[in-house]
């Protein structure tokens, strides 16, 4: 039950989209940490590009 007078504002598919793919990396660098490697970011791949 919503008791505030404030109105409800959805942040969106894009604001859970990246909450979500935080998850994901944090959970990957403490499980690339317990075994002892660590996580480097690479720039992103473009495509068709010689």
């Amino acid at each position: 039950m919503w008791i505030s007078t404030g109105e409800y504002a959805d942040p969106g598919v894009d604001y859970y989209e990246l909450k979500y793919h935080e998850q994901v990396l944090n959970h990957l660098r403490k499980k690339a940490q317990s075994l002892g490697f660590q996580l480097v970011p690479q720039p992103p791949v473009t495509e068709g590009v010689s």
